[in-house]
């Protein structure tokens, strides 16, 4: 099967980017040509050459107020590209997108695969709001995000949700040296408890309510150190974002906080802490920080926002906690904090519930039947397939 995936920038800029990166690459493994179109290139840009068949660069998938005629030009060429690629299926991940897929389906009959992983906007516009009935399927990470669609445009009767997969081989418990040698990396020593927040720093992530909680975590438990990973996201207004890392190392002060820029090689530093936060404010669809660290073995501390509760289920709901209480996010830091000396079989029972539910295979096995399904649909025209060559040409 030939699926042609779209995608804005090849970098980190949340969970989304990882997420669409690792499920297209799972069905490359599966034997199906990838194909890419986007916008530009970053940190992940040398991880899909890996596996992508074709990656095309456009100027762009939507047009522009400020620039209608280039930006239209360049969506138009956009279409064409994607067409000669003659995909069986166009898989989009961000609704920015979805007009290129449902002109992509209006040029050549090709159905729409939607991978809903967030919120819709707070007002539908009139652009998105006809492309939304042009799409075949949808996917979605959760049922909290599938219901905020509702009403939207998008086809209620064709929406499945899965849950997000995580890489079980990437992320998964470490070992007592490799767990000290990744804390030196932050100067931890293996005898802390470690706190790790590993995220987007944004306002919506409620990182401060996270360093107001960690004084009374201190205060109760002083080997408490707590660690800060992530970069604002690149959309982000540079000088809110500098604000706000003021306050957060304000809010600090003299405890022991470490603020850490994003790293590719989290994988190792979440499996080395002893609790890991997600501390959000806003309706995470289905957050890869709750996910990744049960897959390593970690317990997670996170707000009952979104999509969590459909992650931290059964005994692991003990673990939520209300958005935007400082106290209450501190109490049950502390009743985790000693788990490894205490309940020493919890990092076991939260590998085995990652294991259980939020294999990546799983989700492979689900966007796999949900595109093979679209592919039978009757197309009213083919284009020709084009050769790698003539397609990286392109690119």
């Amino acid at each position: 099967m030939r699926i042609l995936t779209v995608a804005n920038h090849l970098g980190a800029r949340g969970g989304l980017e990882r997420t669409q990166l690792t499920n297209c690459r799972a069905l490359a493994a599966r034997g199906h040509d990838v194909d890419l179109l986007y916008v530009s290139a970053g940190d992940f840009a040398d991880e899909w050459r890996a596996f992508a068949r074709t990656m095309v660069q456009t100027s762009g998938t939507l047009p522009r107020r400020r620039h209608p005629l280039g930006s239209a030009a360049g969506v138009g060429g956009a279409v064409a590209a994607g067409a000669r690629l003659g995909p069986d299926v166009v898989y989009v991940y961000r609704y920015w997108d979805l007009p290129y897929a449902a002109a992509l389906r209006a040029a050549t009959g090709v159905p729409v695969l939607y991978h809903l992983c967030l919120p819709p906007p707070t007002a539908v516009p009139r652009w998105l709001g006809a492309a939304l009935g042009r799409v075949d399927h949808t996917l979605s990470v959760s049922r909290d995000t599938a219901g905020r669609w509702a009403g939207t445009g998008l086809p209620a009767g064709g929406i499945e949700v899965v849950l997000t997969g995580i890489d079980l081989e990437r992320y998964r418990p470490a070992a007592a040296d490799d767990r000290a040698a990744a804390r030196a990396t932050v100067g931890l020593g293996p005898d802390d408890v470690v706190l790790l927040y590993a995220g987007r720093i944004g306002r919506e992530k409620g990182v401060d309510v996270l360093v107001r909680a960690f004084a009374a975590v201190h205060d109760a438990e002083p080997s408490a150190r707590l660690v800060v990973v992530g970069a604002p996201s690149l959309g982000a207004d540079p000088a809110d974002s500098a604000r706000y890392e003021s306050e957060l190392r304000a809010l600090a002060g003299e405890r022991p906080v470490t603020f850490a820029a994003a790293r590719h090689d989290v994988a190792a530093l979440i499996a080395a802490a002893d609790v890991a936060v997600a501390p959000s404010l806003w309706p995470e669809p289905l957050a890869r920080s709750v996910m990744e660290p049960l897959a390593c073995g970690v317990p997670v501390v996170a707000t009952d926002v979104g999509g969590n509760p459909e992650i931290l289920t059964g005994w692991l709901a003990d673990d939520l906690v209300p958005a935007g209480d400082p106290d209450a996010l501190a109490a049950r830091l502390v009743a985790r904090g000693g788990w490894r000396r205490t309940d020493p079989t919890l990092g076991g029972r939260c590998r085995a519930e990652a294991e259980a539910r939020l294999a990546l295979s799983a989700e492979t096995d689900a966007i796999e039947a949900a595109a093979a399904a679209l592919r039978r649909l009757p197309q009213s025209r083919r284009w020709r397939r084009a050769s790698p060559s003539e397609a990286r040409s392109w690119g």
